[in-house]
């Protein structure tokens, strides 16, 4: 074989084997909407969960200027938890809040913002498994509320708030409202949450602990299995 055949034969084979490796990072082995490559494997998993939680709780201490007003709610506190804990923590990240209750865990080493293949559209909102042009066709998202959340973007993991760990999600069905609302769970029997409301209507973040959400006047927010209006704790799809 000549020296020329055999480069344009390298180049090949290079490029069959990038290409390859292309096609395996866009697999959703196991069909959960998200591409192997966005998911978070091993001790990422309880880094990722750790940092979340963590910033979620900070903004009870201070909003942080960079969480958008028109953000401000419940889903927008996920969001908005979700994407911090997947940053660059450099000492412009740190200076962002108030008090920022220090992670237990290491960063999150396997995956950062914006995602591969996803960029910023790291929120499911459709079923079926993870496609190619999942993005484009609006069924990836960089924004959207807590009931597409609950349901594309995490999975249920017990209607049982005692097998909650650190940064899982409880979600409740407002019943006058037919929507969702949501919480994150601290550890301890700790949650933290955005009322929902804008800040001119008394809308507020707050830290609570699941004993005082029991002795809420409206039983639709009694995080019990014996609640309808508690759809349970879930937990993000990246971590499981």
């Amino acid at each position: 074989m000549s020296p020329v055949r055999a480069l344009a034969l390298a180049a090949l084979l290079a490029g069959n084997v990038a290409g390859n490796a292309l096609a395996a990072s866009a697999a959703d082995a196991d069909r959960d909407g998200y591409p192997d490559a966005v998911e978070l494997v091993g001790a990422d998993r309880a880094a990722f969960a750790d940092w979340f939680a963590a910033v979620a709780e900070s903004q009870y201490y201070g909003l942080a200027p960079d969480w958008k007003a028109a953000d401000r709610d419940c889903a927008g506190l996920l969001r908005y938890a979700f994407v911090n804990a997947l940053m660059k923590h450099d000492a412009a990240w740190w200076a962002k809040f108030t008090f920022l209750p220090r992670p237990h865990l290491p960063e999150v080493r396997g995956l950062t913002y914006p995602a591969p293949l996803v960029s910023r559209s790291v929120f499911r909102v459709a079923p079926g498994p993870y496609r190619e042009g999942d993005v484009d066709a609006g069924r990836l998202v960089g924004r959207t509320s807590a009931r597409f959340l609950a349901n594309y973007s995490a999975a249920l993991v017990s209607r049982d708030p005692a097998r909650a760990q650190r940064g899982d999600l409880l979600f409740f069905l407002r019943p006058e409202l037919g929507a969702y609302h949501s919480m994150v769970y601290l550890g301890g029997g700790r949650v933290v949450y955005h009322t929902g409301a804008r800040p001119e209507d008394g809308g507020q973040v707050r830290l609570v602990t699941l004993a005082t959400l029991m002795r809420h006047p409206d039983p639709a927010f009694h995080p019990t299995p014996n609640n309808p209006n508690f759809l349970g704790v879930y937990r993000w799809q990246i971590l499981r």
